[in-house]
């Protein structure tokens, strides 16, 4: 009985496995920038909110300019969203803050929110993305981060977040219909 051939060296593989880690520590020290940020622009710090500001700005330079390669793990951090809502409906209050009361439909519509956008994640993933694109999964997470510093504000933030991945998933559609793009289109008989 023989064993299946690895693709590639064991070289080769340990520097991916490596260079797959290094992104993700790169990740979360991203989302350090972020949360720092938020804490020290929107909360009492001894710190100036201005310097809170100037972490956002350089977490968002870094949003946009990686976006082509984190938005193919995008929907796998979206699944996570419908976990902590399931969890949410099942316990009736938040993940991180027992504290936090969440009304059962609360946690319906959030369920619902992270599922369809998770769905609609993965068709960023099989593109180039487009300017359209760009700009609805930056204005997406920006809603995400502002629900986190407004809860009460969640299902606003959350559902503009979500109207704009739509636009840019429409858009995509759009321009992938046109004439000259090369996609396949139905037989029309012109009379």
């Amino acid at each position: 009985m023989g064993y299946p051939i690895s693709k590639g060296t064991s070289r080769s593989q340990a520097k991916g496995g490596f260079k797959r880690a290094g992104l993700w520590l790169l990740g979360f020290a991203w989302l350090g920038l972020v949360f720092a940020g938020m804490a020290i622009a929107f909360t009492p710090s001894p710190h100036p909110p201005a310097l809170g500001w100037a972490l956002l700005s350089i977490a968002a330079l870094v949003l946009v300019f990686t976006m082509d390669w984190w938005v193919k793990v995008f929907p796998g951090l979206l699944a996570y969203g419908v976990l902590g809502s399931v969890l949410m409906l099942m316990n009736g209050h938040a993940v991180n803050h027992p504290e936090v009361v969440v009304p059962r439909l609360e946690a319906l519509v959030l369920i619902a929110f992270f599922v369809a956008a998770t769905a609609l994640s993965f068709t960023f993933t099989k593109h180039k993305l487009t300017v359209a694109d760009r700009i609805g999964l930056f204005i997406f997470i920006l809603c995400f981060f502002w629900q986190a510093v407004a809860p009460r504000l969640m299902i606003i933030a959350l559902a503009i977040g979500f109207a704009c991945l739509i636009g840019a998933w429409g858009c995509d559609r759009v321009r992938r219909r046109r004439p000259g793009d090369g996609s396949p289109r139905p037989n029309h008989v012109v009379a």
